[in-house]
């Protein structure tokens, strides 16, 4: 194949797995009613209230690998082969678990072979913190170790936030468009390429995954999501020169951490709060309940569409004060990210208890009184 500017590359990578994901769905759709491969709503936290099919990440999965394997010059990313091992690993272990359903620590194993094979073989870990927490170069187990949790926690991140219609979808294109614009202008038509194949595949999928949904990407999808944008943010990281247009947008190492961690802003910030807080109560951090930042919006009566939009422009306004603040100290610029991120969730809780608490009263309002009256034999009501 001749070789061809990046810029044309991305393009290909972008359309390509657009295409690919487009015509792939109806055909999925159509054998997953065929041989009834449906998410059924068969608890309280499932939103939706019909039959829908889970296998959406089959596509994504497809389109991402082949355009990839198309249009990826290995020379620009001489490890794109471990990349594919680890996303067959999570691909065969989310398109199991959406048909059969797996136990969660089967599940964190495969998640941590695929991290342990990234960061150990193929050598793509975090070398350094640039002054966050007053932390520079990590040493080479410490940098196996944070990275491998890393990686491991922002995949349990989308498939967290996979809760409503349009979501984790709206948040991958989200993260690979920037990453993918990032890593471009670092100089990684590698990284890049990956970025905007991934966004593409996304996209094919979220025709067909807005609300109402006809398809959900299931564990197959989430799980791969998570995978390659956590990698994407440590190419993005580990591109960054200072030098080139990147410095137009990025002025220092520190402040190329602070925004690759403000893309991620809405998994992230979500699933640690929830982590935490359930631990906070002595429940299992894996423990289901309602209390992510979508079931919050939905409580205060806010459609699936009307969540994503608010979700996604919160992300944008975070990168937006990433932006701002980098060129402070690195910790000065994470203090102000997680100020602003606690002061949305405390509008957005207190909303949100403000609201049931007006609900609940209505409720008991509603019932009859009959505290009071008593019925006689001949069934007459007297007070």
């Amino acid at each position: 194949m001749p070789q061809l500017p990046p810029h044309l590359i991305y393009l290909l990578t972008f359309m390509g797995a657009l295409v690919i994901s487009l015509v792939s769905i109806p055909q999925i759709m159509l054998i997953s009613a065929k041989k009834r491969l449906f998410d059924v709503p068969d608890n309280d936290r499932k939103i939706h209230l019909r039959i829908v099919p889970n296998l959406g990440g089959v596509a994504i999965f497809f389109a991402f690998i082949t355009t990839c394997s198309l249009f990826l010059n290995p020379d620009s990313f001489s490890n794109w082969n471990y990349i594919i091992a680890s996303s067959l690993i999570l691909f065969l272990t989310g398109i199991m678990d959406d048909l059969v359903a797996l136990s969660p620590s089967k599940k964190f194993f495969a998640q941590f072979i695929a991290a342990s094979i990234t960061v150990c073989i193929a050598d793509i870990r975090l070398s350094s913190l640039h002054g966050i927490f007053g932390v520079y170069d990590l040493t080479y187990w410490y940098s196996i170790i944070f990275s491998v949790v890393g990686i491991i926690f922002v995949i349990n991140a989308f498939n967290l936030i996979d809760g409503i219609d349009g979501l984790a979808g709206s948040i991958g294109v989200l993260c690979s468009f920037c990453l993918g614009v990032l890593l471009a202008v670092s100089g990684n038509p590698g990284g890049a390429s990956m970025a905007f194949s991934l966004m593409g595949a996304i996209a094919g999928f979220l025709r067909f995954n807005t609300s109402p949904a006809r398809i959900f990407m299931g564990d197959t999808g989430a799980l791969q999501i998570g995978y390659i944008i956590s990698v994407l943010c440590i190419l993005f990281v580990n591109s960054f020169n200072g030098h080139g247009a990147v410095s137009d947008l990025i002025h220092n190492a520190g402040g190329a951490l602070t925004v690759g961690l403000s893309i991620l802003f809405v998994p992230v910030f979500d699933s640690f709060r929830v982590f935490t807080t359930r631990l906070m109560r002595g429940v299992s951090p894996f423990k289901a309940d309602r209390t992510h930042l979508h079931h919050y919006l939905l409580d205060l009566g806010f459609t699936h569409s009307m969540t994503v939009t608010i979700l996604i422009l919160s992300n944008v306004l975070i990168i937006t004060v990433a932006l701002i603040l980098q060129d402070f100290n690195p910790n000065l610029g994470m203090l102000g990210i997680v100020v602003l991120s606690m002061g949305l969730y405390a509008v957005l809780y207190f909303m949100r208890k403000k609201r049931m608490e007006s609900i609940n009263l209505l409720k008991e309002k509603s019932k009859p009184a009959i505290g009071n009256s008593k019925v006689s034999a001949t069934g007459i009501y007297h007070n």
